[in-house]
């Protein structure tokens, strides 16, 4: 674990798929005691209605390349009143139990990639590939044909495609956008939110996307060379 007590952390708590927003809260490390995560209360202070709720804590890690941030999964599982700090000092404090090791995270949002063709990423709805506009772990953006309409937070039955490997997937509708120019009467932009990735799915997608990105930055350098 490369955060230790001192250490600043960011706690993301909640994404809004359709506004496209993140809540990320400032916080301190207080200890670290084998699973468990204790953090200072943020500002504003999280509520007791998010506890169960799975969050990231994310930090900066200094690289060859620059800062890097990180993060770790966990559930919030406790707010304390009064943790005490040090002498009669006492503080409320979070406790978030650790459920996965330390990864890259982007907190602007889910690092969102705008896949090449030739990618090996697909998504097909109803059996009928549609075009992905963008693709993160959190979700995607993608164009289908009007003549089989969807509705705005209906689920989705979707296949995701890696390397023609096939997944099946659930994802929400969070938003329906129209699509300019001379498609606008046969196409519609869909955004959706992913629903049913396990732990295994997430890091297999994650892992392409990296991928994508490595060969398009490698493909930009080699065109402007």
């Amino acid at each position: 674990m490369e955060i230790s007590p001192g250490s600043n952390v960011d706690i993301v708590l909640d994404f809004d798929w359709s506004e496209e927003t993140i809540d990320v809260r400032r916080a301190t490390v207080y200890d670290l005691e084998d699973e468990k995560i204790i953090l200072s209360q943020t500002s504003p202070p999280i509520a007791t209605y998010n506890i169960g709720k799975r969050v990231n804590v994310t930090y900066l890690v200094r690289e060859k390349d620059g800062l890097a941030r990180y993060c770790i999964t966990g559930r919030l599982a406790e707010i304390v009143r009064d943790y005490k700090l040090s002498g009669s000092e006492t503080e409320q404090a979070l406790v978030i139990i650790q459920e996965s090791g330390h990864e890259r995270f982007n907190v602007r949002l889910f690092y969102r990639l705008e896949p090449p063709t030739d990618s090996g990423l697909a998504l097909f709805l109803r059996k009928e590939e549609v075009n992905i506009l963008d693709i993160s772990i959190g979700g995607a953006k993608f164009t289908h044909r009007k003549n089989h309409p969807v509705k705005h937070k209906e689920i989705l039955k979707l296949i995701l495609q890696v390397d023609e490997e096939n997944f099946d997937i659930e994802a929400q509708v969070v938003r329906i956008l129209p699509v300019g120019g001379r498609m606008a009467r046969k196409l519609e932009s869909v955004a959706v939110q992913f629903l049913n990735l396990d732990r295994e799915m997430i890091d297999l997608l994650s892992r392409k996307i990296r991928d994508i990105e490595r060969e398009m930055r490698y493909r930009e350098l080699y065109a402007e060379g």
